[in-house]
């Protein structure tokens, strides 16, 4: 039987989208981030929450306060995600969704 469990975070950020007629500006977000790992319980668990959360945030501190564009080429939020999802699986972790959302109506997310 497989579990999956999830944590969220968020940063705050500036990117510019090269080309885009609106968003081709710097401009900022607070981003809002979640993540999904599948895994079968060891101890009762997934994973601890704790740790995982760790994970994320060790990941989101090198965005948090930045300009974007400096880490990601277009740094859209499907690319964000896209990022996010391949330093989870860096760290070995079953990832099962990314989420990164720019505002309440607005979200990119990968599942797999």
């Amino acid at each position: 039987m497989k579990f999956v469990v999830g944590v969220r975070d968020s940063f705050s950020a500036a990117h510019a989208i090269p080309g885009h007629k609106k968003c081709g500006r710097i401009h900022g977000h607070n981003f809002d981030v979640s993540v999904e790992v599948e895994g079968e319980l060891k101890n009762g668990m997934v994973i601890d929450f704790f740790e995982l959360k760790s994970i994320l945030k060790e990941i989101l501190e090198k965005f948090d306060h930045s300009i974007l564009n400096e880490t990601i080429e277009n740094p859209t939020s499907e690319n964000i995600a896209l990022h996010i999802f391949q330093e989870l699986k860096k760290r070995g972790l079953n990832v099962v969704r990314v989420r990164v959302s720019e505002n309440t109506d607005k979200w990119a997310e990968i599942r797999i």
